[in-house]
């Protein structure tokens, strides 16, 4: 390339001095071939947001657009960052609407065929969503930008001519090139598509497409430029789209038997009916197999062409880690060795299909399958988790995909990637009214693109399934009546279904008040344990597990849970690589095939999602009705003939001492146990309180419908909360309250993809919005490493938003000694017990 051409990429060596340069123009070329690569998969996507079909000259246009998006970089500021010793950091983005709006720029030749650009295609909206593509809607585009003018101004001094020497002039040859190489584009036509949700997937397209064409193992930028790089760049963004699952991929003509290992039960090969509608509901008990009842359905619904991608959402990371490596078993069952890598989309993991990755500096990952013929480019999308919804098939946790949803960084390339793919929620339940309105968006914008939805349960009450089916409310008798186990869906009634076929499973539950004795709560699990009996132990927060689980220890080492001899627990706060032992552990301690014999786990609320958890004896905190049957979903999972006196299932349910629940209705209270603040609504505690004391005997399935809406439905805690006085109608009072502001409070901070894409505005601190979310949990790189808490050593933890604070993910980390560090001015310990501040 000539001295004088626009660079768009720099490579250094190690001296600093430069290395190449890949001109401007040739890597706009890299991404609109990238963008004529992937186009195909999200035509039916961008089609339903457009309300009508594209045609060869909308598809050169987008194209064109996307080239055009580092146009910028010509600008004199940018090119000034050769130098290295240039300090000023000058952008290439916001500076393009510094040459539109400055009243003596936009009169250049630059300028006016821009605007002609513009005008002509109608493409005003799409040029905001193209300069969004590093991850926002910039300031400078926004409709209000005319009015604050300070937003562009700083960038006119960088296209200003200085006697020979015009930045612009790079601009108008740019847009000669594009014409003649896409001269569709350009012929009279109809003007683009402009509806708000069609720009905002196309913006995050160009995000994909920048990527894919920026990838310097593809498109060096050593070479070759110019006419050397047109002979090759087209096949090289072809083969990065086909690695990476960016382009159509059949479906083989396998039965269920294939995939699964046995035939379906009715409900199973019922769900993949076509007339469920976009969003679909499958209602039955835990264990009945709604896993493969949805893998089932996106198969099908592969073969209809109504969906390519899938993204399977759970509310844990531990249910995600488990159920990754049955989905990944499934499609390798399904296309052999030609199967997608499933993605683990689980920051601090690294995995795609069988393979594992390592972190290495400078954000290289490092597999430990190192196979020729791009193995690495199909496991591109495991490597960032701003990528993960960019697998054709991923397994992760419910936020990842509400970050599609929330203005955040890539929010659009979430929602764009995403929009391709069956959106599978797991373990819905109405417990949160903020994740729910959260949801509801995801949804609405999902659809609105043309994505599809299924949503599981054991346990959705009449009100959460009316939110999300939109659908009225049924009255309190007509919803215990509706069938279960049940399919439905957006314009589909609830109709029955049947599950498994076997016998109910009948439960005998039991009261105590016993919640704020670890000891005691101990001692009834060894005594279960030492008459043979596996025993769950599931507390409401970390602290109270860690205090059963020590007690445990103490009382019988012989029966605790181990881990490499270790005496530990399961919650959520472990390192990836400790954590992978643990599930192991767990699995072959209380899995289908555990041995006979008593032992004692204890956990959190991540033993009772998704687990294939088999367990005679459950001893667990009260909660919330939906949240016990999830719980009790882990007893009797599978058929065994060993389980001796505890053939029927058993249940001891923890309240505290007191049974009058009154007392905390005070936000003061100090020892909660759960009660009021993780759940926080009494009334549902109080109801199904009521519930277990009146029916200590239940059978699954024919109970859950019954259970769930006496113990949630609105009809059924209005008594409660009138009989209880003035304390517990307040307390109903705030928590209508709560419940409708924390909805606002969602829909406020929630993504609105019917706005012009230039009204859209992404605030730059969303750290309490994506901590009440769990995204903003940090990942801490620990040099030197920590005692793993089972053997071996820990590189890297995940700190959880809420305990980090205000500490910004940069802050640096000191290694007090094998087992404390310290972050953002607080110590915090790492062992058996997993992470806590340290004296916590």
């Amino acid at each position: 390339m000539s001295g004088t051409e626009p660079w768009a990429k720099l490579t250094r060596h190690d001296d600093g001095s430069l290395a190449a340069r890949l001109p401007l123009l040739d890597h706009c070329l890299d991404v609109g071939a990238a963008l004529d690569a992937i186009l195909p998969v999200w035509q039916p996507s961008l089609e339903e947001a457009a309300g009508r079909p594209l045609t060869s000259q909308d598809i050169a246009r987008l194209i064109v657009l996307a080239a055009l998006h580092d146009m910028g970089k010509a600008n004199r500021g940018f090119q000034a960052r050769i130098d290295p010793a240039v300090k000023q950091t000058v952008g290439h983005t916001g500076p393009v609407a510094a040459l539109l709006r400055h009243s003596g720029l936009r009169q250049g030749p630059a300028a006016r065929a821009l605007f002609e650009l513009l005008m002509g295609w109608g493409a005003d909206q799409h040029l905001a969503a193209v300069m969004a593509h590093h991850g926002r809607p910039l300031a400078e585009f926004h409709t209000d930008a005319g009015k604050h003018s300070d937003s562009w101004t700083r960038h006119v001094t960088h296209w200003m001519p200085q006697g020979q020497d015009d930045p612009a002039i790079a601009v108008v040859h740019l847009i000669d090139t594009l014409r003649a190489r896409w001269p569709l584009a350009w012929e009279a036509g109809p003007k683009l598509p402009d509806a708000p949700r069609f720009v905002a997937l196309f913006a995050g397209l160009v995000t994909l497409a920048d990527w894919l064409g920026s990838d310097t193992k593809r498109f060096p930028v050593e070479g070759p430029y110019g006419a050397d790089r047109d002979t090759w760049r087209g096949e090289q963004a072809r083969e990065a789209a086909v690695a990476r699952g960016f382009t159509p991929f059949g479906t083989p003509p396998a039965p269920f038997e294939a995939l699964f290992g046995n035939a379906p039960y009715p409900f199973q090969a019922e769900a993949a009916a076509a007339d469920l509608g976009p969003v679909a509901l499958i209602e039955a008990e835990t264990g009945s197999g709604k896993t493969e009842a949805a893998l089932w359905r996106w198969v099908e619904m592969r073969r209809r062409g109504e969906v390519d991608g899938l993204f399977f959402a759970l509310p844990t990371r531990s249910a995600a880690v488990q159920l990754h490596a049955r989905v990944n078993r499934a499609i390798k069952a399904l296309w052999g060795e030609d199967a997608p890598p499933a993605v683990l989309a689980v920051p601090g993991y690294l995995r795609a299909g069988d393979a594992k990755g390592q972190a290495l500096p400078g954000y290289e990952v490092r597999w430990d399958r190192g196979e020729p013929g791009g193995a690495e480019d199909r496991r591109w999308a495991a490597e960032r988790a701003n990528r993960f919804l960019a697998a054709r098939v991923a397994v992760g946790t419910i936020d990842q995909a509400l970050l599609a949803a929330l203005p955040v960084r890539h929010a659009l390339f979430r929602a764009s990637a995403l929009a391709r793919s069956l959106l599978v929620v797991d373990e819905v339940h109405a417990s949160d009214a903020y994740m729910t309105s959260l949801l509801e968006r995801l949804l609405d914008q999902h659809v609105a693109v043309g994505g599809r939805a299924l949503l599981l349960s054991a346990t959705l009450g009449a009100a959460a399934r009316a939110r999300l089916l939109k659908t009225p409310v049924a009255p309190l008798t007509e919803a215990e009546a509706l069938p279960y186990p049940a399919l439905s869906g957006i314009g589909s009634p609830p109709r029955a279904a049947m599950a498994s076929g076997g016998t109910p499973k009948h439960v005998r539950i039991e009261t105590a008040g016993l919640i704020a004795d670890p000891d005691a709560i101990a001692q009834r699990a060894v005594e279960a344990a030492r008459a043979g009996a596996a025993v769950l132990v599931v507390r409401n927060s970390v602290a109270g597990a860690v205090a059963v689980a020590q007690a445990v220890a103490a009382l019988a080492p012989e029966l605790a849970f181990r881990v490499n001899d270790v005496a530990t627990l399961h919650h959520g706060r472990f390192a990836a690589t400790d954590r992978q032992l643990l599930d192991e552990a767990v699995e072959k301690a209380f899995g289908k095939t555990r041995q006979a014999g008593g032992r004692v786990l204890v956990g959190t609320q991540t033993l009772e999602q998704s687990l294939d958890i088999d367990a005679d004896f459950l001893i667990t905190d009260l909660a919330p009705m939906d949240v016990l049957l999830q719980r009790i979903g882990r007893l009797h999972r599978h058929a065994r003939e060993d389980r001796g006196a505890f053939g029927r299932a058993q249940v001891l349910v923890l309240r505290p001492e007191e049974r009058d629940l009154t007392p905390w209705l005070d936000r003061g209270r100090r020892e909660r146990h759960g009660l009021g603040n993780v759940y926080p609504n009494l009334l549902h505690l109080e109801a199904t309180l009521r519930l277990l004391e009146e029916r200590p005997d239940i059978a699954i399935p024919r109970d859950n419908r019954l259970l769930v809406e006496r113990a949630l439905h609105p009809e059924a805690l209005a008594p409660i909360q009138q009989e209880g006085g003035a304390a517990w109608i307040n307390h109903g009072n705030a928590l209508a309250g709560g419940v409708v502001a924390d909805g606002q409070r969602a829909s406020g901070v929630a993504l609105d993809l019917s706005l012009p894409f230039n009204q859209l505005v992404f605030p730059d601190d969303m750290a309490d919005v994506t901590t009440r979310l769990g995204a903003r949990d940090l990942l801490l790189d620990l040099d030197p490493p920590l005692a793993g808490a089972f053997g071996g050593q820990v590189t890297r933890i995940a700190l959880p938003g809420w305990m980090a604070g205000s500490t910004a993910s940069g802050a640096p980390v000191e290694r007090l000694d094998d087992r404390r560090f310290r972050f953002g001015g607080r110590d915090y310990r790492y062992d058996q017990w997993g992470l806590r501040t340290d004296g916590g």
